[in-house]
This record gives C-alpha cells, sequence and structure tokens, in this order.
C-alpha cells in the first residue's frame, strides 16, 4: 500500500479513546465502523504538549482551522487572530500595513502588551528573535497553514521565556497528496497592493513526502505618517516665512501642533521561499526538515510639505511663521522616513519516534538567521539624498529540544524534556554619505556584541484521578545568563563584558472536569510565567530622533501569576457551543522606561524594572448553527481592571489603565456554505486604549492616539469547480478612518483567484 504523510497530521490522530474523548468523536459527527478505530477531529498540542481532544484541554484555547481561513481575507496571520477573545493586534501582522518585525507591530493578549510578551511558533520553531522579541509576520502565509492555535495566559511552565501574556502557535499543512496549489490575488484602493503563491506537495511511495512553497506581496503603500511642529517656545524670535498649507491641531495629551505635511507612501515588497520534507522509516519512526527564506523591503517614496511661501513655493527648511505663531525650525528630515529591510533563513529539523503504549520520544532542532538593517535620516539631508546613518542588527538563534512522553502506571500520563536556546547580536551602525544608499558608508560608528544562554528541563503530569477529573501539575526551570559589550568609536566609551545569569521557576497546575450532563466542561488552572529582557533592552542603546534609550544590562525577568476558570457546554441538539472564561494576572517586576533628560529638544530615558500591575477580566464565546449551510460566531472580552500597581520610574502611571490594553473587544459574523457558494461577513469593535503608562494621551481621535474603532468585513468565494475557486473581499466596508497610533486605511477591495491540480 502506498505510503503517505498522514501519520504527520495530529488532527487525524488515531487513538484508543477514553469515555470522554469518544463523546467528543460522537459530537463531532464522526462515524465508526465496527471494529475499526474512532479518528476524530480536532486534535491540538499546545495546551499540553501531547495530543488532545479540543474538549480535553486544561485551559482555555481558541482554534483556527484552515476552513475559518480560508473563509476570511486573510493575507498575514493578523487578520484572523484580530478575531481572538481577548486578543488586540493591530499593525505588521495584518495584510494591509508594511511587513516587518519592527515597524508598528502591536499585540495584547487579556490586557498583557507586548509583542516579546506572547510566543509565536510556527510547528516546533520558536520565531520570536534574541534582539527584540519580535518577527516578521510575512514569513508565514496562508497558503501554508493548516490551523492556528492560541492559549492566553501563563504558559512558562511548558514554553519558558516569551510564553507570558501567551502562546501563538501555527500548524504547518503537510502532504497527504499529490497538489499543487496556485492563489494570486489583488487589492484594489488604500492600498493598492497584487500578492501570489504556489505550492507544489507530494507522496511518494518511499515514505518520502515534500512540500515546496514560494508566496510574493508588493504594495504601492499608503501615507500612513504624518509630519508635525509645534510652536517654539521663543515666539518673540526671528519671524521667519510666512507660510500658509499648515493645518493646526493637538497632540494626544492637548498640546497645540500644527501638521505640516507627510512622510509619503510606504511601499513594500517581500518574498517567501520554502522547502520541507517528510520520511516515514517506519509507521512509528520519522523525521522532517526544511528552510524558510523571508527578503523584505520596506520604502519611503514622495514625501509632502504642505507649507507655501507668499510665491506658492513648498518650504521644506528654516523658520516659518504661520498667521503669527512661529514654529520650531523645519529640516527635510521631518518628512522623510527610514527605510528598513530583512532577510531572515529558517531551517528545522524534527525526529519522532513512538513506543509501545503510546510513549513518544522527540527531538528537534531549530536554526534563525536574521539580517535585520535600517537607515536614518540626518537633520541636514533633502529629498534627494544627504548624510544619514545606517544600523545593522544581524541575529543567531539556535534551539535544541528532546521530549519524552509516556505512561507512568494507569493515572499518570508524563511529559518531560529539555531545551537549549542561544542567540546572538552583533550590532554595526555606520554614518552615510547618501542616506537613499546603504552602501555609501563613509565609517563605522559602533560596535556591540551580546549573546544570551537558556538551558532548561520541564515536566508535566497528567493525573486521572477520576472517570471525569484530570489534573495537570507541570513545572520548569529554565537558567538564563546574558552577556554583551559595546563600544562607540565616535565617543570613545567603551562599555566592557557585562553579564547576568538568573535561574527561574515555573509551575503551573491545571483541573478538567467532564460534566456529569451532557456536553459540559469545567476548567481550572493557575501558572506563573516569566520573560526575560531581549538583548536590545540590556545592551543596545537606540535613538529615534530627539529621543534616546539607553540600554540596562541590569535588567531582569519580568514575573507573571496567572489564573483562569471556565466553563464549555456543547449542545448537539441546537447546534450551540457556549464558553465563559473569567481571568486574572498580576505582574511584577514590569520592564518601564525612566526618564534621564526631559526638554523639548532632547529625552534621554532607559529601561528599569519598577512596575506591578494586575489585569482582570470576562471572555464570552458562542457559536451556533442557524441552518445547514449558515453559521453564526460571537465572542466578548470585557477586560474592567488593567491598571498599573507600582511604578517607581513613573509614579504618575499609578492607578492608570496599562498601555495598549482596550476594555471592551467584541467581535460576530456569519459563515455560510451554500451549494457552489461560500463566505463570510465580520464585524468587530475595539474600545479606545492607552499608549502611555500614564494616560496622559487624552485625545485618542488624533494622530498618535488608540482610537475606538468600529470594522465590517465581508468574502464571498465562487467554487466554480474542484480546480478553481473565485473569491471578492471587501475590508472595512464602512470605510471608517481611525487611528491605532498610525492612521488606518480606508475601505478596499480583494480579488483573488485560487486554482488546484
Amino acid at each position: 500500500m502506498k505510503k503517505t504523510a498522514c501519520i504527520f497530521l495530529v488532527s487525524n490522530l488515531t487513538l484508543p479513546l477514553s469515555p470522554n474523548a469518544l463523546y467528543a468523536a460522537h459530537e463531532a459527527g464522526i462515524s465508526k465502523k465496527k471494529d475499526e478505530p474512532v479518528v476524530f477531529n480536532p486534535m491540538v498540542i499546545s495546551a499540553t504538549l501531547s495530543d488532545k481532544s479540543i474538549e480535553e484541554i486544561p485551559g482555555t484555547l481558541h482554534l483556527f482551522d484552515k476552513e475559518k481561513i480560508r473563509l476570511r481575507n486573510v493575507r498575514r496571520a493578523g487578520d484572523i487572530l484580530q478575531e481572538t477573545p481577548g486578543v488586540y493586534i493591530w499593525g505588521a501582522s495584518q495584510g494591509s500595513q508594511a511587513p516587518s518585525a519592527n515597524r508598528g507591530n502591536r499585540i495584547s493578549i487579556r490586557g498583557v502588551s507586548g509583542v516579546s510578551r506572547t510566543l509565536v511558533l510556527l510547528d516546533n520553531q520558536k520565531m520570536n528573535d534574541p534582539a527584540f522579541g519580535t518577527f516578521n509576520w510575512a514569513t508565514l502565509f496562508p497558503e501554508d497553514i493548516e490551523r492556528i492555535e492560541v492559549i492566553p495566559g501563563a504558559a512558562s511552565a511548558l514554553y519558558g521565556g516569551n510564553a507570558f501574556a501567551g502562546v501563538i502557535r501555527v500548524v504547518s499543512k503537510k502532504p497527504t497528496e499529490k497538489e499543487i496549489s496556485l492563489t494570486g490575488g489583488y487589492q484594489f484602493n488604500s492600498p493598492e497592493s497584487g500578492y501570489g503563491s504556489a505550492v507544489y506537495r507530494d507522496v511518494f511511495d518511499n515514505g518520502l513526502a515534500i512540500s515546496i512553497g514560494y508566496r510574493y506581496e508588493t504594495s504601492s503603500g499608503y501615507r500612513d505618517s504624518w509630519s508635525f511642529s509645534d510652536p517654539a517656545t521663543n515666539q518673540a524670535g526671528p519671524q521667519g516665512t510666512r507660510v500658509t498649507g499648515a493645518i493646526p491641531t493637538h497632540t494626544t495629551n492637548g498640546t497645540p501642533t500644527f501638521q505640516i505635511g507627510d512622510r509619503g507612501n510606504v511601499p513594500w515588497n517581500y518574498h517567501v521561499g520554502q522547502i520541507k520534507a517528510y520520511y516515514d522509516f517506519s509507521p512509528t519512526t520519522r523525521i522532517s526538515g526544511g528552510l524558510r527564506y523571508l527578503f523584505s523591503d520596506v520604502r519611503s517614496e514622495n514625501p509632502t510639505s504642505y507649507l507655501r511661501d507668499p510665491g506658492g513655493n513648498t518650504v521644506i527648511s528654516g523658520t516659518v511663521n504661520v498667521g503669527g505663531t512661529i514654529l520650531g525650525r523645519i529640516t527635510p528630515s521631518l518628512f522623510l522616513n527610514a527605510e528598513t529591510h530583512e532577510d531572515d533563513l529558517r531551517s528545522f529539523l524534527d525526529f519522532e519516534h513512538e513506543f509501545a503504549n503510546h510513549s513518544k520520544f522527540s527531538l528537534s532542532f531549530n536554526h534563525l538567521s536574521r539580517g535585520y538593517w535600517s537607515t536614518l535620516v540626518g537633520q541636514n539631508s533633502t529629498f534627494d539624498g544627504g548624510p544619514g546613518t545606517s544600523a545593522h542588527r544581524p541575529q543567531q538563534l539556535i534551539n535544541g529540544q528532546g521530549m519524552y512522553s509516556f505512561h507512568l502506571g494507569d493515572r499518570h500520563f508524563l511529559t518531560t524534556g529539555f531545551q537549549v536556546e542561544h542567540g546572538t547580536l552583533k550590532r554595526r551602525e555606520y554614518t552615510l554619505s547618501n542616506w537613499q544608499d546603504i552602501d555609501s558608508r563613509t565609517a563605522l560608528n559602533l560596535t556591540g556584541d551580546s549573546e544570551s544562554l537558556t538551558t532548561s528541563f520541564f515536566v508535566q503530569d497528567e493525573i486521572f484521578l477520576t472517570d471525569r477529573l484530570t489534573a495537570y501539575f507541570g513545572t520548569r526551570l529554565d537558567w538564563w545568563t546574558a552577556e554583551g559589550k559595546s563600544r562607540n568609536l565616535q565617543t570613545g566609551v567603551v562599555k566592557p563584558t557585562e553579564k547576568q545569569s538568573v535561574v527561574e521557576i515555573s509551575p503551573k497546575l491545571a483541573l478538567v472536569y467532564q460534566a456529569p450532563w451532557q456536553g459540559g466542561v469545567l476548567r481550572a488552572s493557575a501558572g506563573r510565567a516569566f520573560r526575560p529582557p531581549t538583548l536590545q533592552d540590556m545592551f543596545a542603546d537606540s535613538r529615534r530622533g530627539v529621543v534616546i534609550n539607553y540600554a540596562n544590562a541590569s535588567l531582569k525577568p519580568e514575573t507573571a501569576l496567572s489564573w483562569e476558570a471556565g466553563i464549555e457546554q456543547h449542545l448537539a441538539a441546537t447546534g450551540t457551543r457556549l464558553k465563559a472564561t473569567f481571568f486574572e494576572n498580576r505582574l511584577f517586576d514590569l520592564i518601564t522606561s525612566k526618564n534621564l533628560t526631559f526638554t523639548t529638544t532632547l529625552r534621554e530615558a532607559t529601561d528599569v524594572n519598577a512596575g506591578t500591575g494586575i489585569t482582570r477580566g470576562i471572555e464570552l464565546s458562542v457559536d451556533q448553527v442557524l441552518t445547514g449551510w449558515l453559521k453564526l460566531h460571537a465572542n466578548y472580552t470585557w477586560t474592567p481592571t488593567a491598571r498599573t500597581l507600582k511604578n517607581s520610574a513613573s509614579p504618575d502611571s499609578e492607578g492608570k489603565r496599562m498601555p495598549n490594553s482596550p476594555k471592551h473587544i467584541l467581535t460576530a459574523g456569519l459563515e455560510t456554505n451554500w451549494h457552489d457558494w461560500s463566505g463570510s461577513l465580520t464585524g468587530r469593535h475595539v474600545s479606545k486604549s492607552f499608549n502611555t503608562a500614564e494616560n496622559i494621551d487624552v485625545f485618542h481621535n488624533v494622530y498618535g492616539g488608540n482610537q475606538a474603532f468600529w470594522l465590517l468585513d465581508t468574502k464571498l468565494i465562487y467554487t466554480w469547480n474542484k480546480m478553481a475557486e473565485l473569491s471578492f473581499a471587501a475590508n472595512n466596508l464602512l470605510n471608517e478612518r481611525y487611528f491605532q497610533s498610525l492612521i488606518s486605511t480606508g475601505r478596499n477591495y480583494v480579488a483573488q483567484v485560487n486554482l488546484r491540480f
């Protein structure tokens, strides 16, 4: 019989089932022939590192399968993750924004904000880089995603650092048959862009399976960054050139300012290529490996000054007078954006062997080589060129893990393992004779080298207390060290090697109770998490405009205590699934910014461990089958408490709402599958939030603010035949223009063609 790679698909795993699992299989509508094993779906692995039905997992898990992804306009994973209860996500994770690991990347889970505080995994591979704790979401393309699993709350007991606010695990599609799929699409308006992908999968008779894919995207971008100038401090000084065109407005804290232009379009293009191979030595032994490469280029084009002198000429420099108000000195750099470039090579190798009694041993090895560089505009630059600087931050991440899962008697199932992770950052900064040409280097200004090493051991015991009650107890020990040094060749300042070492212990306890009434599950869990500071935080000074942030090698990890309790009820007769969860996160040693110098022309700051906080709320969700071809889904998250309790670095933030933590998040929509037609209609509301810990940004509907918004998106799909599918999507149907620090995109339309052979 022809071998396939089906054994790699945990979504089609064959196991002997407990009564609870049998019920889950029955509820999923899966039939069983006499004397055949029950095969049920879905299966998930993120919550326990072992294969579980979704009804048996010890805690909240949100699942987006490939059908949900197909029914949405998903260009990047954030386009579907924004529907997750308790998750606020915006920026480069979404397809309408420029792709970047560092530009406008924002995620908050249950009020706990920060990309580096959320662990992102692609299968077994960690995606967070060692320098910033972020990654470029364009690395993942939808055509290669089988499903996405989201686990909110502390998860360091299994995953260690970065699993502070939660874990997002993306599971790749694996070959089950020979197929070629081609996708092409074009987005009309705000901004215009085109994209395409090609994927080839095949399964051979000798146990080998392969997957080869490529995706690209190019966009003209849109004008999301604006230019401002504040009134000068000394209004009795030179009168300057009288100009028109400046637009009076105010900052988020109410200070008067003038919009004097914009920084132009932000066009981008990126390319992702991958090759993966899977080989079955036997039905119980398998190996897989592969490479994935991303190149991303984000530029800036056609900046605009609104200022005009009495002769109608454009003004981009000098002292100007707007109706009697003298503005701060105008320079071309106010209108110019930095350019960023990334190339990202990832490789992985996984080995797995299953023993008798459903025990399993696995080894995984992952490697990341990420190059990230950006150009900065000098104060005396012009639109056509001039001096600038470039910052290069090449990084390496090596991660190896071994894991063994086995039964210990009749009532225990243990998962234990070790992990070693090594990250490096080699920082170089240069002077450029032309800020538009990254190769026009004239001098090396700064060098900095740093590295981190984490050695971990973990164990989890799944204890079958009764036929209905299962307990999970696990803990993990992480020994984390970091060291670095730097040399500023312009000032002669040398920072010698500094080193820090910390041991973190992260326990977690969870209970799952299969209720005596049909379809009911009760869950409760509590655990500890930590998040180590990044190499950028500890060893790399940074400057953005007049803001200088000094690294702090004395930073220690942030920690959190999280707990939740919830109930899930499935009513098979009515096609209803209800979920309700109460959660709380207590946060300690939060890394926050402390001002050292604060003037109108210079702000010097450094990061310190100075904060404690708490977030608390409720998540509610419902899925309802309305007819055989129409489904309703809705979820609502209320986070009334997201408060800074203590912050010695900024006492004014104490008692204030934590940044990027909306109080209300609501998503509701319909999904349909009717003959050859399918699609979705989804509405989403996110309430206002703050960008500052002190909550001084009280004006949310201006540049820099986090404004409340309503969005309505739709997608309609026509299946022409088994080989061809056409779709049309409309995003932001209400054409709402709102601020999430930067200005959002307006209404846009996407036409797409999918071909499968």
